[in-house]
């Protein structure tokens, strides 16, 4: 944010194309404005503290997972946005393995109606191409969101996948897979 230039950082299509590779990580962590910067610091504030009071290992995994899963967006034809910042699509990854965690310990039903909400949110977002809850100097990319979600949802399927191979002599039969 408090670079002179922030257009440097954030990702483009063209600039990633010509092998300037590291806009993938840092258009993540460029914002557009303050705005941006303050809630998305708010939700890996939380997000981030409630997976980390947990695994760590998680933590970094959602993270790696969901800049992948966006960036892959970013890069197929399902994306035609020439310019992409910030950190909101990452950390719906963090929300769906932190959303995760609450349920595994309490059980609660609330807790699935904060996931249904959350997944309600996106979706209309996605359609009406506009955010209920902010309003930043860019447009908002709600795909990016969804897509943070699939990676989120790929570390705890993963997660799974390697528990039952972990727990069944070095060997997960098709029933066990089937049943995730």
């Amino acid at each position: 944010f408090l670079a002179p230039d922030r257009a440097d950082f954030y990702f483009g299509i063209s600039e990633v194309a010509q092998g300037q590779s590291w806009r993938l990580l840092t258009g993540h962590l460029a914002h557009a404005d303050l705005s941006h910067l303050l809630w998305n610091a708010l939700g890996l504030a939380v997000l981030g503290w409630l997976i980390e009071r947990r695994s760590r290992r998680f933590l970094t995994a959602a993270l790696a997972a969901g800049i992948v899963a966006v960036n892959l967006l970013l890069l197929s034809s399902f994306s035609d946005l020439d310019y992409y910042c910030g950190l909101s699509g990452v950390l719906n990854a963090l929300l769906v393995v932190a959303l995760w965690f609450e349920w595994r310990v309490s059980g609660s039903r609330w807790v699935v109606l904060v996931a249904v909400a959350c997944l309600l949110k996106v979706l209309f977002e996605t359609v009406m191409g506009d955010s209920l809850i902010t309003q930043i100097s860019w447009p908002p990319f709600a795909l990016s969101h969804l897509a943070g979600m699939s990676g989120g949802l790929m570390v705890l399927i993963s997660w799974q996948i390697h528990k039952i191979i972990k727990n069944r002599t070095g060997r997960a039969t098709i029933d066990q897979l089937q049943k995730l």
